[in-house]
């Protein structure tokens, strides 16, 4: 089948459109004077950096043997950040299943859709790599004119677009892998593992490259290092011939990651399968178990778990700091849950679901810190002993990814919203370091600050709470003429394919709402039970959670594995 680039650049467009009037119109996004505070903060930050860079760099603008030094350990660590960059963004793609729900009923095939996401994901990994290299890019525009350009090109450019194509490559050659053996539906999760296992094994290797590089420059030798062969390339067979290499080389692992790009999409596993007893469902609630049996949880706990046991063979900090990943599931964790807040009986107030937001958080960071720290109390207690800033740490991150997921709410799974928001607070955490760094306070005051930066966060993350509660109780259709206009149930077009509320009710729970009944069975039911008698658990009556079920309408598109065991009773 023949790719048709413009039905890809269509869609591509299209999104961009959803992006401007949704993404940048949701949230704090919304006030016109927010935006364009960020935009300023981050022509500041943008502005320090660029201006240090160019001030340390200075001195050294005459000698060009220390500017190519330079070029190549950025180069070293470009493909790094690149390869972090294109991680974060397939983790914040895995469950975008309702922006991928946008063009299913327009006339394309899936590689021309993969074609038109792969431009953002490329641009969102482009923005995070370059945050690593702008500084030294403008510093060497500034000093050396056009001399950079070549610089530029062969250590910056070419290197960052060869190492994303390469790694669009593998992803799709390890999807195709996990298709084989039967494991389509966590293909993604599995490849992103394994990335992350490449990414480790990279790290490090880092400083044996730097020092090869290193050697080289104080030998005066032009020593083959494979990270820079680009820039080996074009100082040894000249700009021209390397370019062009560089190129097709490109355009061929453009073309192979579209060729292996799967015919038909396959749908991910949004929720795990993770058994429950009774004592836990006792003790957690609906929203513990949206987060806990989150495939994106899923990732990064086997991230966390693997970046733990990387610290603890190579202490380059303590070991808990590795937990702080583990809060990469709270980006998407308000959206997910508002099934929830949409059952007419289970309203709170802001500070409760805040409360509940944040508890489910503390939960998962409970489960892998308390083994955690007891490995640490038996092989390192030194590290044991300082383990208190790092835990601080973990739980300062569950307060700013819960806030970020409310103030940037991600409509429709899009990760746009979320990709916006870490930037966003990206910038405001390094403009601040940067201003503490320059004040030189004392411990005591740079804790204190900490501190009420998460009050801070708090505070505002209830606020949006509030104000999004308002506009759903008031949205359009709880008037009696837009009632009465109703064609279908109110209830039957809320719900938009969200997974989560027969995940998170644990139990099996039959309620008679009006319009239909359905009955509800958990995932370590389903499969066993299906469309069998009702078991209550040793009750006469069914026991209801947060007094009452949403109706569901199933539709044909509803996987039976995003959506385990809810079917119409008779």
């Amino acid at each position: 089948m023949t790719m048709r680039l413009r039905h890809s650049a269509a869609l591509a467009r299209m999104l961009l459109v959803f992006f401007r009037r949704r993404v940048l119109r949701m949230g704090v996004l919304r006030s016109a004077s927010v935006r364009i505070f960020a935009v300023s903060v981050a022509v500041l930050l943008l502005g320090v950096m660029c201006a240090s860079a160019y001030f340390f760099l200075e001195p050294l603008a005459a000698d060009m043997a220390v500017w190519r030094l330079l070029f190549d350990t950025a180069t070293v660590s470009l493909v790094l950040w690149v390869q972090i960059a294109f991680l974060l963004v397939k983790v914040l793609f895995i469950n975008a299943e309702g922006m991928l729900a946008l063009s299913y009923q327009l006339p394309l095939t899936n590689r021309e859709r993969s074609a038109a996401f792969l431009m953002y994901e490329a641009s969102m990994t482009g923005v995070v790599a370059g945050a690593g290299f702008i500084s030294l890019a403008v510093s060497a525009l500034l000093l050396l004119g056009p001399a950079a350009a070549p610089h530029l090109a062969a250590s910056v450019i070419l290197p960052v677009v060869l190492t994303y194509l390469a790694l669009s490559v593998l992803y799709q050659v390890l999807t195709r892998l996990w298709a084989l053996i039967g494991l389509r539906r966590i293909a993604n999760v599995l490849s992103v593992l394994a990335l992350f296992a490449l990414l480790a094994l990279y790290s490090g290797q880092m400083k044996a490259l730097i020092l090869d590089i290193s050697q080289a420059y104080l030998h005066e030798q032009s020593r083959y290092v494979w990270v820079t062969s680009v820039s080996w390339a074009w100082h040894r067979y000249g700009a021209y011939p390397a370019f062009a290499a560089a190129v097709l080389l490109a355009a061929a692992l453009m073309a192979l990651t579209l060729a292996l790009t799967p015919n038909q999409h396959v749908r991910q596993s949004r929720y795990l399968n993770i058994p429950a007893g009774r004592r836990l469902t006792r003790v957690l609630g609906p929203y513990d178990w949206c987060l806990l049996r989150n495939s994106q949880t899923a990732v990064g706990a086997s991230m966390a778990v693997a970046l733990f046991v990387y610290l603890a063979l190579h202490p380059v900090m303590n070991p808990m700091w590795s937990f702080t990943v583990l809060s990469l599931g709270g980006l998407y964790q308000f959206t997910a849950t508002q099934p929830l807040r949409m059952i007419s009986s289970a309203s709170a107030s802001p500070w409760r679901i805040y409360g509940r937001l944040v508890k489910a958080q503390v939960v998962l960071l409970a489960v892998f810190a308390v083994p955690g720290l007891g490995i640490l109390g038996a092989l390192a207690p030194h590290a044991f002993a300082q383990s208190g800033p790092a835990l601080l740490g973990c739980l300062g991150a569950a307060v700013m990814t819960t806030c970020i997921s409310i103030v940037f709410p991600a409509e429709k799974d899009n990760p746009f919203s979320v990709f916006l928001g870490l930037s966003v607070v990206g910038v405001i955490l390094a403009l601040s370091a940067i201003g503490l760094g320059m004040l030189s306070l004392p411990p005591w005051a740079v804790t204190g600050c900490l501190a009420g930066a998460s009050v801070l966060f708090a505070w505002y993350a209830v606020q949006g709470i509030r104000t999004s509660e308002s506009r759903r109780r008031n949205e359009k259709g709880t008037i009696g003429c837009d009632v009465r206009r109703r064609v279908r149930s109110a209830d039957s077009s809320d719900r938009g394919g969200d997974a989560s509320v027969p995940h998170v009710l644990n139990g099996r729970r039959q309620a008679s709402l009006p319009g239909r009944a359905i009955r509800v069975a958990l995932p370590q039911d389903a499969g066993n039970e299906r469309g069998s008698d009702w078991r209550h658990h040793g009750r006469s009556e069914p026991r209801a959670v947060d007094h009452h079920v949403r109706c569901v309408r199933r539709s044909p598109d509803d996987n039976p594995d995003d959506l385990p065991g809810v079917e119409a009773a008779p």
